[in-house]
């Protein structure tokens, strides 16, 4: 016999019987490998299926509209290719739509899918199985302690669910630089019944009028990024440079808890004419697409294009999209995402920002929420992570 096929073969024996009757023995798990999590819609939330007919195209508000978030948590050094990009000016984020189908170039170890087909608004048909990552609208990333670091993404689905699709399970998977694979599933639901987008489960926006003290029967307002503990990078100091800046990622979670509807019009919300800008004259005011919701930092942030809005000022006009989903206990879910294109103007000596979070729903009750991250000693967010 061949000295190296009997090695090998006396080799296996030796694994195949240490696990006794022969059972093969599992690698150990890789206890720093990435961890990624499905953070919206929630496990066995229902979102509408939308109105979309295969062949005909309908409006870009009447789909499915609930927001699909990942979170990706890396445990070493080893860094994921991202680039953290905001909706802005002249920018569409990282999506990438006549890429379908292939790897996202801006995070192209993202693969997310569904098992089922997905309706788009021009009437086309995605196939289920179909890497839809190059569909992601936002990316950005927070400084996790120790080793490794947060890295976000966020979709606001326009596409329908076909008739008579009940269910459906999404799978999202994300490979480091050495090619370590992580993985994470949701079956999600969907709503019986007529066939209805989810606008319909909010109502339009109207003005609202938050209250200095909150409701107890308000919203149920939750901070869902940045990931506590963490820190996030400041940007560089004045106006940031193109392809840099804090790029670190917000969700707002808002629950209906009183049932009074929370307005908002799901899909892009970028409404930057309602930052207050000295330079144009521009009045501050609410986000016209989610009046109800405000955000705030405890510093000033300056904008790439060199405004620079005041520490306090309500910052939910740059927010960057929204979508609805109806959570297990039959309430509706709005969530809402952003990430911070610009640098944040720390006074000398301070090591933390607070993140001011407040959601008045259609009857005026109001829940404010509050969060304090550390500052990361890598300036530019978009150092979190290597370049695609």
């Amino acid at each position: 016999m061949n000295k190296f096929i009997l090695m090998s073969s006396l080799a296996l024996g030796s694994i195949l019987t240490a696990c006794g009757n022969g059972a093969p023995v599992t690698p150990a798990p890789d206890a720093a490998a990435p961890v990624l999590r499905i953070v919206s819609p929630l496990g066995n939330a229902t979102v509408s299926p939308g109105t979309g007919v295969q062949g005909t195209a309908t409006p870009l508000n009447t789909g499915a509209g609930f927001v699909i978030n990942l979170e990706l948590v890396t445990r070493d050094d080893t860094k994921v290719k991202v680039r953290e990009a905001t909706v802005g000016p002249g920018t569409t984020g990282i999506r990438h739509e006549d890429l379908l189908g292939q790897a996202n170039p801006d995070f192209p170890g993202l693969t997310v899918s569904a098992d089922t087909d997905l309706i788009k608004p021009d009437g086309g048909l995605i196939l289920k199985g179909t890497n839809l990552a190059a569909l992601f609208n936002v990316a950005g990333t927070d400084d996790t302690p120790g080793p490794g670091v947060t890295v976000w993404a966020g979709w606001h689905v326009l596409e329908s669910l076909p008739v008579g699709v009940t269910g459906f399970t999404l799978t999202a998977s994300v490979k480091d630089e050495t090619g370590r694979i992580t993985q994470d599933k949701v079956n999600v639901r969907v709503k019986d019944g007529p066939r209805t987008a989810g606008q319909d489960l909010t109502p339009a926006p109207t003005p609202v009028t938050a209250h200095a003290t909150d409701d107890v029967d308000g919203p149920e307002v939750s901070l869902i990024a940045p990931r506590v503990p963490t820190s996030i990078s400041t940007g560089p100091s004045g106006t940031p440079p193109a392809n840099t800046g804090s790029l670190f990622f917000i969700q707002v979670s808002a629950t209906d808890r009183s049932r009074a509807g929370i307005g908002v019009r799901e899909g892009l919300i970028f409404d930057p004419t309602k930052i207050a800008n000295l330079k144009t004259g521009t009045v501050a005011g609410p986000n016209s697409f989610y009046p109800g919701l405000e955000l705030s930092f405890d510093v000033p942030l300056i904008q790439p294009n060199g405004n620079r809005v005041a520490a306090g000022a309500n910052l939910a006009p740059l927010f960057d999209v929204a979508g609805s989903e109806i959570g297990a206990d039959g309430l509706v879910r709005t969530t809402a995402d952003w990430v911070v294109g610009g640098s944040l103007d720390l006074p000398a000596g301070k090591t933390s920002v607070t993140i001011t979070a407040r959601v008045t729903d259609n009857a005026g009750k109001t829940t404010t929420t509050h969060e304090v991250v550390g500052v990361s000693a890598v300036v530019n967010g978009q150092d979190l992570t290597s370049t695609p």
